[in-house]
């Protein structure tokens, strides 16, 4: 699964998780739709200087401007977008991995991301898929034996076979997409109380040490064991 990450001073890193292909407009219409409190997005543009050099783009790898373009909010940035821009392309054109929020989705406003974060520029035409930054909510670390499936070790031999491995530190997506899809569910003690989480295995880690300086990094809460 695609993952990376957004280091700042003031804040742990920003954990990001696969979505889905850019060039699937409905689908990732859905899951734009679906991830406006995400702490951060991460997804590739194209980007264009137009008249006044002011900045307007589209998602995936283009190679002409849009009927109806991104515009850009660069004021969390502490350099202008263009200027950042312009130490990755010397081009009018630019194909780059932005990390921020989108704006309003509605079919009479114009689509703005608030950017918060410039990495590096598009490599390939693709495809390339979107990614969404969890928060420490959103993430947990268990120490857990493997789940195959729900019918268990007694009727099927993929699961004996997951059931006689050691448990191992494991990241689980507590928020994972689609939310409705079915799957396994974890019981974490939070906030004083029992919580019920359907999860997605993000990651398996080797050894305690490194979940716990995973955890440490992004702020998670402590490793469960």
């Amino acid at each position: 699964m695609a993952q990376d990450r957004h280091v700042t001073q003031q804040a742990p890193a920003i954990f990001f998780v696969g979505g889905p292909r850019v060039d699937d407009a409905e689908a990732l219409q859905r899951w734009l739709a679906g991830h406006t409190n995400a702490a951060a997005l991460k997804l590739p543009f194209t980007i264009w200087k137009t008249q006044g050099l002011r900045l307007a783009g589209a998602i995936g790898v283009h190679g002409a401007l849009p009927e109806r373009p991104w515009r850009f909010d660069d004021s969390a940035l502490g350099i202008a977008l263009a200027q950042r821009l312009e130490r990755l392309c010397r081009e009018e054109r630019c194909v780059v991995w932005l990390s921020g929020r989108v704006g309003s989705l509605g079919s009479g406003d114009e689509p703005t991301f608030t950017v918060f974060a410039v990495h590096e520029q598009v490599v390939g035409d693709g495809p390339h898929s979107a990614q969404a930054g969890r928060t420490p909510d959103c993430l947990a670390i268990q120490v857990m034996k493997k789940v195959h499936c729900a019918r268990g070790p007694a009727r099927c031999e993929k699961c004996k076979a997951a059931a006689a491995e050691p448990a191992r530190p494991k990241l689980l997506d507590l928020c994972p997409w689609p939310p409705e899809a079915a799957r396994p569910v974890v019981d974490l003690v939070r906030d004083g109380g029992t919580q019920h989480h359907v999860y997605d295995v993000l990651k398996t880690f080797d050894t305690l040490d490194q979940a716990r300086a995973f955890a440490a990094e992004y702020g998670l809460r402590d490793v469960k064991r």
